[in-house]
């Protein structure tokens, strides 16, 4: 059976609620002293795939006093499975999933005040 997990991403909407995409990418994977990060390579990398459904989407303002916030809520199934294959998926569309230090670093600083912990849960 293949794992369902939920997620919130910032950014621009991956759709309108309801629509299904199938992502894939390349993804090679980097270990390094204090940890592993994967990325999206077309001439190392393995083939991976991931279903996407979006659920709901969310537009809030004044997030940080200053900038408006598109969030999607989505349902994200793993048809591969490789190392942070959603994580990097999501933040290749650049659409990281909140919270994420690591894929969405640009944005952790406001969104870890109100979401202290990766928003991907089975």
């Amino acid at each position: 059976a293949i794992k369902s997990y939920h997620c919130l991403c910032s950014g621009n909407v991956l759709g309108s609620i309801g629509s299904k995409a199938v992502r894939s990418a390349r993804l090679s994977i980097v270990s390094g002293n204090d940890n592993t990060r994967t990325f999206v390579s077309m001439v190392t990398g393995q083939e991976a795939f991931t279903l996407l459904l979006v659920k709901a989407c969310y537009h809030l303002t004044g997030l940080d006093g200053t900038q408006d916030g598109s969030f999607t809520f989505a349902e994200v199934r793993p048809l591969t499975g490789r190392t942070h294959q959603i994580r990097v998926h999501l933040a290749s569309l650049g659409r990281a999933l909140v919270s994420d230090a690591a894929y969405g670093y640009q944005a952790f600083a406001v969104e870890s005040r109100w979401c202290p912990r990766l928003f991907l849960h089975c």
